[in-house]
């Protein structure tokens, strides 16, 4: 199984003075990134990279050991999918191989391993990995959102700070199934009920439950996106992929 800290990087705007965050209280936890080849490049989504504001600088933070800060460098970001990636001078990382089948199947076993705000513990903020394990719900050819360039519906959602986090097969020898960018709502009814009184007036009564579902970029996505930003160096699980172009 993979280690998830050689791999992952949070990342996180700050303000830094000399290298050095100017003010601890002040760092903004944005999102996850991760390593997907031997580069040093990682990758996000751009809506993380956007939400950087003007004075803040975007570094990526090991969340172990000495917790090594890294500036994010020579950021692209997809100018028409919620994608992105950039790199970092990491000496010591492994990178995540990618899916290089075309499709991901409804029912493959799927797991997440990402951060959310802690919140502040002993004046200080926290950020909490968690993991989540679920399945693909629904694929189509075709976006639910304009910033995707097909559909894959996870059966647990993108938490708040899981933006970026990468979506692995659950299996012993595992690869990148996708990256987790957003949510989708759906509703179940648990209770309806109509009726008709005396005088012929219709009552109705309805409770849904609204269930989120976690929506991905496909492995095979992501190859595109990666080609469409220049980047051609990228591990895959399998020695014969299909291919991105037809």
């Amino acid at each position: 199984m993979i280690q998830f800290r050689d791999t992952l990087l949070p990342l996180f705007a700050v303000d830094l003075k000399d290298g050095i965050p100017n003010d601890p209280m002040k760092i903004r936890y944005l999102g996850v990134s991760y390593h997907f080849n031997d580069q040093g490049n990682i990758a996000t989504c751009s809506h993380v990279i956007k939400s950087v504001k003007g004075g803040e600088t975007l570094v990526a933070i090991e969340m172990y050991g000495e917790s090594l800060i890294f500036k994010v460098e020579d950021i692209r970001c997809h100018p028409k999918y919620d994608f992105a990636v950039g790199c970092v001078k990491r000496a010591d990382y492994k990178s995540l191989p990618i899916h290089g089948k075309r499709e991901v199947f409804i029912g493959d076993d799927v797991m997440a391993y990402g951060f959310t705000s802690g919140g502040m513990v002993d004046n200080k903020k926290v950020w909490t990995p968690r993991l989540f394990k679920g399945h693909v719900v629904r694929t189509h050819p075709l976006p639910v959102t304009s910033d995707a360039r097909s559909t894959c519906e996870i059966s647990f959602p993108s938490h708040n700070g899981f933006s970026g986090t990468p979506l692995l097969f659950n299996r012993p020898k595992t690869s990148l199934a996708g990256m987790m960018f957003g949510n989708l709502e759906s509703t179940i009814t648990l209770h309806k009920i109509s009726e008709v009184d005396e005088s012929g007036s219709k009552y109705s009564e309805e409770i849904h439950k609204v269930v989120e579902l976690g929506i991905a970029h496909t492995a095979f996505d992501i190859r595109c996106f990666l080609e469409d930003l220049g980047i051609t160096r990228v591990p895959l699980d399998t020695p014969e992929p299909d291919p991105i172009r037809s």
